[in-house]
């Protein structure tokens, strides 16, 4: 093989790696199939130049010129079948097997006809006679000029079908693509007979040989664009690794052409050997040293064939960290279009948000020249259907009203992305065109498509929240107006024995026979009622507001002092209380007047539970009955306990007894124990208790505080 053989070689190596990468992509898809096909026949076009090229006699190299002779003329017939296909089929009979049969039966006809005589010439080169290179001549023989004719005419009718088929297709990309083929297709076409036409105004077959080389690297180019650039075809990871095999492959050729034969025929004049086995071995070598390279070359295709994808990868990331935190609906909704605008390009950017009341999609900034998208339009339908972004023109639009539909071509809608959950469409994102006119890519239309299906679960767990909250509230409005009832018929009962007192103890007053011990009794009834109801209030307002807390140092030994005092003459009765700190501390930091009304509220209902023991308990006197507290320090913590031996708190009653209004007891208003619970929220600590017969213990939490 000489080195004349290397553009072909590797125009080769690229054409038969795409059509393995177009076909392998689907397989099972004609459009696959006989695009693959095509570019194949491109790939037997440069073995024939190679057996040529590499022929050991006339004979061989006219084999090849006979094979790259028929391949020349069959090709448009390709084009034609292909221009049906691609990339939408709109004709049925162009899937029909006698439809491909009658397509390739003229060429075919007059390619047998004119056998064994064909127009090319074989002409060696002068700088090796051995080597030979082809020219076409033109003959006027009936079965050259009909072939001509066909090819022409294949040519234009393959260019009528796609112009036609651009008018039909609904999405830009599609049109590009469209657009795109039929300009490389005739460039190849017209680029080859102005190669025939200048290698007849050319001498030197060298000359013939490097127009040729030209030629046959802009096919292979066209091709491996066509796939890479223009995604005529998806082909996802196949595509980065043909493309990686590809250009191993051309780099190891290219470097066995100039080194590999350079150093074989150099050792072969050393050592006086000529062996197939060291050229063997040399390009083996040459395999192994490449092989390192081919993770690298395989990410560098990555990143070019999805660099849309890592230039938004960043900001995607950043946005999706965004969505976790809630947002009200409308503010999630106008940090999308934010997004979009900044990171798409798209100078313009509505979002219809769903309305159940006017079952339509109203633009969240409701201005008055944007039309609402009715539900009932197909466009939502379709939309509904597809899932993911899809281009304005994709979408049967015809059913919208003229206004909306003028609006959105007005605009120059593009991209219509539904922000949905299952199958509900909570939302739909307008991208209109960019400036001057740039085209969206496809890869921009999947990351639209991965961002609707993000934004849609954020915007439907927001949604849950809102409902939840909302049921919260509503739960919380009954809670209050039961609890403002509760409230009413606490006050109204508590406050009612005493006014009876008081209203019976004023009127017995005012009658004329009443004695004076009679009216010195009455008048401490009045006195005591009234002290009485003060301190229901009392309870009242301080449930209702308890302050925040001021933390200073408190010294606990005039604490406990105080608060001994303060149980000790509460009422007649001489219950024993004692203070004690068991503790090398005897301050702590806290709010003082919150938690002195929390010890002695919890003092109070200790004495309450001796004295109930004392009336049903004949064997237990109130001089039996002890409240204690005491103080004890565990690191910087402070644990502070009320402890009793009255009648203890009933199982059933346990998780209710820091509940408003709730009371074990017959009098009481049942707010003791759940003002002392707020208390020690707000002071940041924690409650819990012990209790059984003859034993109910509270013990108190705090951290450590600093001072205010």
């Amino acid at each position: 093989m000489n080195i004349y053989s290397l553009p072909a070689v590797i125009s080769f190596t690229v054409n038969f790696s795409i059509a393995f990468i177009v076909l392998m992509e689907k397989p099972k898809v004609a459009l696959n199939r006989w695009f693959a096909a095509f570019i194949l026949s491109f790939a037997v076009w440069n073995l024939a130049e190679i057996l040529i090229l590499n022929s050991a006699d006339f004979l061989h190299a006219l084999l090849g010129a006979q094979i790259l002779y028929r391949v020349l003329f069959l090709a448009p017939a390709f084009y034609v079948i292909i221009a049906y296909l691609f990339p939408r089929n709109f004709s049925s009979f162009a899937t029909n097997p006698f439809f491909d049969v009658a397509v390739f039966s003229l060429p075919i006809l007059f390619l047998s006809l004119s056998f064994p005589d064909f127009q090319i010439e074989l002409i060696s080169i002068s700088q090796d006679p051995r080597i030979y290179h082809y020219h076409f001549s033109f003959n006027p023989e009936p079965c050259s000029l009909m072939l001509l004719a066909i090819s022409i005419s294949y040519v234009v009718w393959g260019n009528v079908v796609l112009a036609n088929k651009i008018k039909h297709l609904r999405t830009i990309r599609l049109k590009n693509q469209t657009r795109f083929f039929v300009l490389g297709m005739n460039i190849i076409f017209a680029g080859f007979i102005a190669v025939v036409l200048l290698k007849a105004r050319l001498s030197r077959p060298a000359s013939f040989y490097f127009l040729h080389t030209v030629f046959t690297f802009i096919i292979a180019a066209f091709f491996f664009i066509a796939v890479v650039k223009f995604h005529l075809f998806k082909p996802g990871k196949i595509l980065t690794g043909g493309a990686t095999y590809t250009v191993l492959s051309a780099f190891t050729l290219a470097v066995y052409f100039l080194v590999i034969r350079a150093a074989s025929a150099g050792l072969e004049s050393w050592i006086g050997y000529n062996s197939v086995v060291l050229d063997a071995a040399l390009i083996l070598a040459l395999v192994f040293l490449i092989v390192p390279f081919q993770k690298r070359l395989q990410s560098l295709f990555d990143r070019i064939l999805n660099k849309d994808l890592d230039r938004y990868r960043r900001n995607i990331l950043e946005l999706f960290r965004e969505l976790q935190a809630y947002r009200e609906r409308r503010d999630l909704l106008e940090l999308v279009r934010a997004f979009i605008i900044r990171n798409l390009g798209a100078p313009t950017v509505y979002v219809f948000d769903h309305s159940s009341d006017s079952r339509c999609f109203v633009e969240i900034q409701r201005q008055d020249d944007v039309p609402c998208i009715p539900e009932s339009a197909s466009i939502v339908q379709e939309l509904r259907r597809r899932k993911g972004a899809v281009e304005f023109y994709d979408l049967s639009h015809g059913d919208l009203d003229r206004e909306c539909r003028h609006f959105f071509e007005t605009n120059h809608a593009r991209f219509l992305l539904p922000l949905m959950h299952a199958d509900n469409i909570m939302a739909i994102v307008v991208i209109c065109r960019r400036k001057h006119g740039v085209e969206f890519t496809e890869t921009e239309g999947e990351i639209l498509s991965i961002l609707g299906s993000e934004i849609a679960a954020s915007l439907h767990r927001n949604r849950i929240i809102e409902e939840m909250r909302e049921n919260d509230r509503r739960r919380f409005q009954v809670e209050k107006l039961a609890a403002i009832g509760q409230l009413t018929a606490s006050v109204a009962h508590e406050i009612r024995n005493p006014l009876n007192t008081i209203s019976t103890s004023a009127e017995t007053l005012l009658q004329e026979n009443v004695s004076a011990e009679n009216q010195e009794e009455l008048k401490r009834f009045i006195i005591e009622e009234s002290h009485r109801v003060n301190r229901i209030l009392g309870d009242f307002l301080n449930l209702a507001r308890i302050r925040p807390a001021v933390n200073s140092e408190i010294n606990m030994e005039d604490m406990f002092e105080r608060l001994r005092l303060e149980l000790e003459n509460s009422d007649a009765l001489e219950i024993p209380v004692s203070c004690e700190i068991h503790s090398h501390r005897r301050t702590l930091v806290s709010d003082p007047d919150l938690l002195f009304q929390a010890l002695l509220n919890l003092g109070l209902n200790a004495r309450a539970a001796i004295e109930e023991r004392c009336r049903n308990d004949n064997d237990f006197t109130c001089d039996q009955g002890i409240v204690k507290c005491v103080m004890r320090s565990e690191n910087d913590d402070c644990t502070l306990s009320v402890t009793d031996n009255g009648v203890g708190i009933p199982p059933q009653a346990a998780e209710s007894i820091y509940d408003p209004f709730f009371s074990t007891k017959t009098t009481g208003t049942g707010l003791g124990l759940s003002i002392v619970h707020q208390i020690i929220e707000v002071l940041s600590g924690t409650i819990e208790f012990t209790s059984r017969p003859g034993y109910t213990s509270f013990r108190i939490r705090l951290l450590k505080q600093t001072a205010s």
